[in-house]
């Protein structure tokens, strides 16, 4: 069964022109590196191939992903993508100009990698206007099948518009035995859809995003395959770990299908983009949007504010003029959806609709723990006073309206930002 087919009745029905835009194929198990290879030569006649990893990705799975394609008559190049400054590679303009300058003539681009080499890979081949496809080896972030890049430029997270892989590819016994940290930065990307929706619908409601039920409801289907006993993610089980992986993949073909983050990624994850740790601070930042969700709507008739949000240039250092340009756009964004939502029962009607999917703060920290996943701001590795600065600034970093924008116009922001914090982060 193609992957489009596999998204629901629904989204068949009524999104069938955009077939092509999701990857055509996820293929999971024992022998997904030689199915991947197959379906690649079956479909676009690659004879040569570049093959994207980092030392450790190479290590996970580099040599079963080059020897399946040369079994099935490819002609390899390896491409290395070194680290930076003893650190793992990223993915920002820097490196990925780099690369393209290294890169040999090739048909085809193949990422051996979660995150960053996915993202690499994706942005070079579109670039190049040639296929791309991944071998996944952790479960750890639903960029796989999403069309988008989300690359630093200029120092500041954005997004790239960019094609989907081809292909998906994952090794259970790989995606299991990936470092616990991937697995629960995982978790804490595709846990975060519970709230984004409320984020998407807010949004739906105030500037008319097209918020569409078939999209949203993509991964609801599966979600007992990690989260019937989110204990087995803690374990390792690659029953478990593939059920995540499988969400991953589906959360990122509901963005490709929407053209934009949507229907995955909020507030929530503006907070982790500040602290430029998105690999482990998506799920910790899920409990506190949540959160503010809970105290927003607990208010009975707010009274909306259109101030700009402090800028702290200080802080921001030496991106402070990029992200400059973002928060004039946001602060834009503030004005006009603070008069909206101050008109007649604008409120009341967009409480009415987001209340009912929003899940308790503590439900999505309970969750987390048994998973073994980060639900304190010490699994982060950071202090309370830099999560609370990137509470406070995060919502600086992009135009679109969120659960931090509401909070900010509700004076829930700032003044419920350390008690929120001191209930549900600290231990």
């Amino acid at each position: 069964m193609e992957l489009f087919d596999a998204l629901g009745d629904e989204v068949a029905r009524t999104l069938g022109e955009r077939r092509a835009s999701v990857p055509r194929q996820l293929l999971l198990g024992g022998d997904a590196a030689a199915r991947l290879a197959r379906e690649l030569v079956s479909e676009t006649g690659v004879r040569e191939a570049t093959v994207l990893f980092d030392v450790r990705t190479r290590q996970a799975a580099g040599e079963p992903v080059l020897r399946a394609l040369r079994d099935a008559g490819v002609r390899v190049h390896e491409l290395l993508v070194p680290d930076q400054h003893g650190h793992a590679p990223s993915c920002d303009d820097v490196p990925k100009a780099q690369l393209a300058a290294e890169l040999p003539a090739h048909d085809a681009l193949v990422g051996v990698g979660a995150g960053v080499i996915s993202d690499l890979c994706k942005w070079l081949a579109f670039e190049s206007g040639k296929p791309a496809a991944i071998f996944g080896t952790a479960a750890s972030m639903n960029g796989y099948s999403a069309a988008n890049v989300a690359p630093a430029v200029a120092g500041v997270k954005t997004l790239v518009h960019g094609r989907a892989h081809r292909y998906v590819a994952g090794d259970p016994a790989v995606l299991a035995a990936a470092p616990r940290a991937l697995t629960s930065a995982g978790l804490g990307d595709v846990i975060a859809k519970c709230v984004s929706t409320a984020d998407w619908q807010l949004n739906d409601s105030l500037f008319g995003e097209d918020y569409r039920p078939a999209i949203a409801g993509i991964i609801d289907r599966i979600e007992s395959k990690f989260l019937s006993d989110p204990a087995k993610l803690a374990h390792g089980d690659a029953a478990a770990v593939s059920g995540l992986f499988e969400a991953l993949v589906y959360s990122g073909c509901a963005m490709t299908l929407q053209g934009s983050s949507l229907p995955a990624s909020g507030g929530e994850h503006l907070i982790s983009h500040a602290l430029d740790m998105r690999a482990t601070a998506e799920g910790v930042a899920t409990i506190f949007a949540a959160a503010v969700y809970e105290h927003v709507l607990a208010l009975g008739a707010p009274r909306f504010s259109p101030a700009p949000l402090p800028f702290d240039r200080a802080g921001w250092g030496p991106i402070a003029d990029a992200v400059a340009l973002h928060h004039a756009k946001q602060t834009a964004r503030l004005a006009q959806a603070s008069a909206k939502l101050s008109a007649g029962d604008t409120w009341a009607r967009v409480r009415e609709r987001i209340a009912p999917g929003l899940p308790k703060a503590s439900w999505i920290k309970d969750v987390l723990r048994k998973a073994g996943a980060a639900h304190r701001i010490a699994d982060l590795g950071i202090d309370r006073a830099r999560f609370l600065w990137a509470v406070h600034n995060a919502a600086q970093i992009r135009e679109r309206f969120t659960s931090l924008d509401l909070a900010w116009a509700t004076g829930v922001l700032p003044d419920q930002a350390e008690a929120i914090v001191d209930t549900y982060l600290m231990a």
